[in-house]
């Protein structure tokens, strides 16, 4: 992979990173949501208990890969500093709108 470099390449970078974590994210609450589903219905039997299980582990397969994945984007691309007069507009932004 081509190294990144300047503040706007890693922030490109860390972006792109952040957005597949997301998905990640995303794909472990759906496996788990379907899962869950599996238990509320009204004719629960093995069969079904036993797709509920596999989809229980790929669902705790999937959270475990999003947060390794998140531990080494943070390793990769750490969030860049704000410069301190952004940090003071964005702190007087926050207070402003409360």
């Amino acid at each position: 992979m081509k190294e990144c470099t300047t503040p706007a390449q890693i922030k490109a970078c860390r972006a792109l990173a952040l957005e597949r974590n997301r998905q990640l994210f995303e794909e472990a609450q759906a496996l788990n949501r379907a899962a869950h589903e599996l238990l509320e219905s009204d004719q629960l039997d093995i069969q079904q208990f036993d797709h509920y299980r596999a989809l229980r582990k790929k669902a705790d397969l999937k959270f475990e890969e999003a947060i390794e994945h998140l531990c080494v984007l943070n390793e990769d691309f750490p969030p860049i500093p704000m410069s301190a007069q952004n940090s003071q507009r964005l702190r007087e932004q926050l207070e402003t709108s409360v």
